[in-house]
């Protein structure tokens, strides 16, 4: 039998029920991968982290564990059951966290969280782009659901 892995388009049509739900739950992707990130930043930060931030690395880690946590949550939220609620959060925090990333970069402040190297700041960056792409289907994915949920029930009346 030869199974296929297929990725929906966040950008394509959406023309029926299993293609709506396969977008939306793009939007739980894309919140495991915010958890994947903050994971990578917590061991950043506990391993390679300077000397100069040692009394702040364990807090820094809990902190930064403790998102990843949540995001992993919501994501397993979003698969379970979909809806809109979640991939409008979902974007706006990766909004928020991009945002934040280019006013520290204009400025000149540190980026992100302290004590986590360049790297790591730029592979959190690239994920946060890709969160966005993913979570604006995965909105797109939930209101299409949503959309067919309701389309028997106007058809009745």
């Amino acid at each position: 039998m030869n199974r296929r892995f297929s990725f929906p388009n966040p950008f394509g049509p959406v023309d029926s029920g299993s293609t709506a739900q396969a977008m939306a739950r793009l939007s739980a992707l894309a919140f495991w991968l915010w958890a994947a990130t903050g994971l990578m930043q917590a061991g950043l930060v506990w391993y390679a982290s300077d000397a100069s931030y040692a009394e702040f690395r364990g807090a820094t880690t809990g902190f930064a564990v403790f998102f990843a946590l949540t995001a992993g949550l919501l994501g397993w939220m979003q698969w379970r059951r979909p809806n809109r609620i979640l991939p409008v959060f979902g974007l706006a925090w990766a909004l928020y966290e991009l945002s934040s990333f280019g006013v520290s970069l204009l400025v000149g402040a540190p980026l992100g969280v302290a004590g986590v190297p360049g790297l790591g700041r730029m592979i959190a960056a690239t994920a946060m782009l890709a969160c966005v792409v993913l979570h604006v289907g995965g909105l797109r994915g939930a209101t299409a659901l949503a959309r067919f949920a309701t389309a028997p029930l106007a058809s009745k009346r």
